[in-house]
Protein backbone atom coordinates (compact mmCIF):
# COMPACT_ATOMS: atom_id res chain seq x y z
CA UNK A 1 0.00 0.00 0.00
CA UNK A 2 1.36 3.43 -0.73
CA UNK A 3 0.22 6.46 1.18
CA UNK A 4 -0.33 9.50 -1.01
CA UNK A 5 2.14 12.55 -0.63
CA UNK A 6 -0.64 15.08 0.21
CA UNK A 7 -1.76 12.64 2.59
CA UNK A 8 1.83 12.19 4.71
CA UNK A 9 2.30 16.11 4.22
CA UNK A 10 -1.07 16.81 6.24
CA UNK A 11 -0.13 14.07 9.35
CA UNK A 12 3.81 15.37 9.53
CA UNK A 13 2.73 19.09 9.60
CA UNK A 14 4.03 19.32 13.44
CA UNK A 15 7.45 17.89 12.03
CA UNK A 16 10.54 20.01 10.97
CA UNK A 17 13.34 18.41 9.66
CA UNK A 18 17.16 18.45 9.95
CA UNK A 19 18.96 16.53 7.21
CA UNK A 20 22.09 17.17 5.91
CA UNK A 21 25.98 15.63 6.11
CA UNK A 22 27.85 14.17 9.60
CA UNK A 23 29.46 16.92 11.92
CA UNK A 24 26.69 19.58 10.84
CA UNK A 25 25.35 19.89 14.06
CA UNK A 26 22.28 18.25 13.41
CA UNK A 27 21.68 16.59 16.83
CA UNK A 28 23.55 19.48 17.91
CA UNK A 29 20.61 21.77 16.73
CA UNK A 30 18.12 19.64 17.42
CA UNK A 31 18.83 18.94 21.07
CA UNK A 32 19.14 23.46 21.38
CA UNK A 33 15.17 23.64 19.68
CA UNK A 34 13.75 21.12 21.60
CA UNK A 35 14.41 22.35 24.45
CA UNK A 36 14.12 25.97 24.04
CA UNK A 37 10.76 25.40 22.41
CA UNK A 38 9.54 22.65 24.47
CA UNK A 39 9.58 20.25 21.00
CA UNK A 40 9.69 16.80 20.91
CA UNK A 41 13.56 15.31 19.70
CA UNK A 42 13.45 12.66 17.75
CA UNK A 43 16.88 10.95 17.08
CA UNK A 44 17.85 8.24 14.51
CA UNK A 45 20.89 7.19 16.81
CA UNK A 46 21.06 3.31 17.15
CA UNK A 47 20.55 3.52 20.94
CA UNK A 48 17.24 5.34 20.60
CA UNK A 49 14.00 3.52 21.69
CA UNK A 50 12.86 3.31 18.94
CA UNK A 51 15.34 1.64 16.80
CA UNK A 52 15.34 -0.87 19.34
CA UNK A 53 12.00 -1.55 18.55
CA UNK A 54 12.77 -1.88 15.13
CA UNK A 55 14.98 -4.19 14.96
CA UNK A 56 12.29 -6.38 16.93
CA UNK A 57 10.37 -6.12 14.52
CA UNK A 58 11.22 -6.68 11.01
CA UNK A 59 11.34 -9.99 9.00
CA UNK A 60 12.65 -11.41 6.07
CA UNK A 61 8.93 -11.11 4.58
CA UNK A 62 8.36 -7.36 4.52
CA UNK A 63 12.15 -6.37 5.41
CA UNK A 64 14.48 -8.36 3.35
CA UNK A 65 17.06 -6.06 2.97
CA UNK A 66 17.47 -4.88 6.77
CA UNK A 67 16.77 -8.95 7.82
CA UNK A 68 20.34 -9.86 5.70
CA UNK A 69 22.01 -6.97 7.47
CA UNK A 70 21.74 -9.26 10.77
CA UNK A 71 24.25 -11.51 9.26
CA UNK A 72 28.05 -11.57 9.86
CA UNK A 73 29.36 -9.26 7.39
CA UNK A 74 33.34 -9.96 6.27
CA UNK A 75 34.29 -5.86 6.94
CA UNK A 76 37.46 -6.07 5.58
CA UNK A 77 35.89 -7.24 2.26
CA UNK A 78 33.61 -4.15 2.76
CA UNK A 79 36.41 -1.58 3.38
CA UNK A 80 37.85 -3.06 0.47
CA UNK A 81 35.86 -2.02 -2.25
CA UNK A 82 35.69 1.23 -3.93
CA UNK A 83 34.89 4.60 -1.61
CA UNK A 84 31.96 4.80 -4.56
CA UNK A 85 30.06 1.78 -4.19
CA UNK A 86 30.07 1.90 0.25
CA UNK A 87 28.46 5.09 -0.64
CA UNK A 88 26.49 3.95 -2.97
CA UNK A 89 25.64 0.92 -0.41
CA UNK A 90 24.55 3.39 2.39
CA UNK A 91 22.36 5.16 0.40
CA UNK A 92 20.28 2.88 -1.68
CA UNK A 93 20.88 -0.70 -1.02
CA UNK A 94 21.34 -0.82 2.99
CA UNK A 95 17.71 -1.09 3.95
CA UNK A 96 17.42 2.53 4.81
CA UNK A 97 13.75 2.15 2.87
CA UNK A 98 12.47 -0.27 4.87
CA UNK A 99 13.79 1.93 8.22
CA UNK A 100 12.00 5.15 6.54
CA UNK A 101 8.85 3.31 6.01
CA UNK A 102 9.04 2.90 10.07
CA UNK A 103 10.36 6.52 11.02
CA UNK A 104 7.31 8.07 9.26
CA UNK A 105 4.99 6.05 10.91
CA UNK A 106 6.61 7.01 14.39
CA UNK A 107 6.82 10.63 13.70
CA UNK A 108 3.12 10.73 13.20
CA UNK A 109 2.60 9.57 15.98
CA UNK A 110 4.33 11.33 17.96
CA UNK A 111 3.59 14.52 15.97
CA UNK A 112 -0.47 14.90 16.50
CA UNK A 113 0.14 16.49 19.98
CA UNK A 114 2.95 18.13 20.09
CA UNK A 115 5.68 19.32 17.26
CA UNK A 116 8.53 17.47 16.70
CA UNK A 117 12.13 18.36 15.82
CA UNK A 118 13.40 15.28 13.83
CA UNK A 119 16.69 14.60 13.12
CA UNK A 120 16.78 12.17 10.45
CA UNK A 121 18.93 10.64 7.43
CA UNK A 122 16.38 10.04 4.95
CA UNK A 123 16.66 11.30 1.54
CA UNK A 124 16.32 14.62 0.85
CA UNK A 125 14.20 13.61 -2.64
CA UNK A 126 12.04 11.75 0.04
CA UNK A 127 11.93 14.93 2.66
CA UNK A 128 10.91 17.21 -0.46
CA UNK A 129 7.66 14.74 -1.09
CA UNK A 130 6.43 14.17 2.67
CA UNK A 131 7.14 17.73 4.05
CA UNK A 132 7.53 21.34 2.81
CA UNK A 133 10.48 23.17 2.34
CA UNK A 134 9.75 25.69 4.97
CA UNK A 135 9.87 22.40 8.01
CA UNK A 136 12.90 20.74 5.74
CA UNK A 137 16.54 22.40 6.70
CA UNK A 138 19.80 21.24 5.77
CA UNK A 139 23.05 21.54 8.04
CA UNK A 140 26.14 20.88 5.75
CA UNK A 141 29.63 20.18 7.22
CA UNK A 142 32.49 21.92 5.42
CA UNK A 143 34.39 18.82 3.98
CA UNK A 144 37.18 19.19 5.45
CA UNK A 145 35.98 18.81 8.97
CA UNK A 146 34.31 15.64 7.91
CA UNK A 147 36.92 13.22 9.08
CA UNK A 148 36.88 10.23 11.01
CA UNK A 149 38.83 12.00 13.86
CA UNK A 150 36.30 14.27 14.12
CA UNK A 151 33.36 11.98 13.72
CA UNK A 152 35.14 9.95 17.04
CA UNK A 153 35.56 12.53 19.05
CA UNK A 154 31.78 13.26 20.15
CA UNK A 155 30.94 10.93 22.91
CA UNK A 156 27.93 9.57 20.78
CA UNK A 157 30.33 8.11 17.88
CA UNK A 158 33.50 7.39 19.87
CA UNK A 159 31.98 3.56 19.86
CA UNK A 160 32.63 3.97 16.00
CA UNK A 161 35.76 4.59 15.53
CA UNK A 162 36.89 2.54 18.46
CA UNK A 163 35.10 -0.16 16.62
CA UNK A 164 37.43 0.78 13.51
CA UNK A 165 40.29 0.55 15.01
CA UNK A 166 39.23 -3.03 16.33
CA UNK A 167 39.82 -4.21 12.41
CA UNK A 168 42.91 -5.56 10.50
CA UNK A 169 45.05 -2.75 9.36
CA UNK A 170 42.57 0.23 11.17
CA UNK A 171 44.63 3.38 9.40
CA UNK A 172 43.62 1.93 6.00
CA UNK A 173 40.00 1.62 6.80
CA UNK A 174 40.11 4.86 9.02
CA UNK A 175 41.45 6.27 5.14
CA UNK A 176 38.39 4.79 2.97
CA UNK A 177 35.80 5.52 6.13
CA UNK A 178 37.29 9.34 5.30
CA UNK A 179 36.82 9.23 1.33
CA UNK A 180 33.14 7.67 2.00
CA UNK A 181 32.42 10.41 4.19
CA UNK A 182 33.87 13.10 1.31
CA UNK A 183 32.02 11.67 -1.47
CA UNK A 184 28.94 11.82 0.95
CA UNK A 185 29.03 14.94 2.02
CA UNK A 186 29.61 16.45 -1.46
CA UNK A 187 26.44 14.18 -2.95
CA UNK A 188 24.60 16.19 0.30
CA UNK A 189 25.64 19.81 -1.10
CA UNK A 190 24.63 18.76 -4.35
CA UNK A 191 21.33 17.88 -3.44
CA UNK A 192 20.61 20.87 -1.13
CA UNK A 193 21.10 22.87 -4.17
CA UNK A 194 19.22 20.80 -6.29
CA UNK A 195 16.34 20.85 -4.56
CA UNK A 196 16.99 24.48 -3.22
CA UNK A 197 16.74 23.69 0.56
CA UNK A 198 17.49 26.17 3.02
CA UNK A 199 21.01 25.22 4.12
CA UNK A 200 23.43 26.57 6.39
CA UNK A 201 27.28 25.09 5.96
CA UNK A 202 29.00 24.32 9.33
CA UNK A 203 33.00 25.70 9.84
CA UNK A 204 35.24 26.06 11.83
CA UNK A 205 33.94 29.62 12.83
CA UNK A 206 30.73 28.85 12.88
CA UNK A 207 28.88 28.91 16.59
CA UNK A 208 25.68 27.24 18.05
CA UNK A 209 23.95 30.72 18.81
CA UNK A 210 24.40 31.91 15.27
CA UNK A 211 22.99 28.61 13.39
CA UNK A 212 20.31 28.21 16.10
CA UNK A 213 18.79 31.62 15.41
CA UNK A 214 19.32 31.04 11.09
CA UNK A 215 16.78 27.68 11.82
CA UNK A 216 14.42 29.38 14.05
CA UNK A 217 13.99 32.40 11.66
CA UNK A 218 13.50 29.68 9.00
CA UNK A 219 11.06 27.59 10.84
CA UNK A 220 9.07 30.59 12.11
CA UNK A 221 9.50 29.88 15.57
Amino acid sequence: MNIAENILKHNLRNVYFLTGTALAGKTTMATALAEKHGFIHFNEHWTAPHFKVWQSIYNERYQPISTLKKETIDWDAHFDRPAEDISADNAGRSGNDEYNEFVIIELIKRSQTNKVIADVCMPIELLTEISDYSRIACLLASPELVTCENYGARASHKEYLEWIMSLNEPEKKITKQNEVFRIEAEMAHQEARKYNLFSVVRTKESMVEDTLRLLEKHFGF
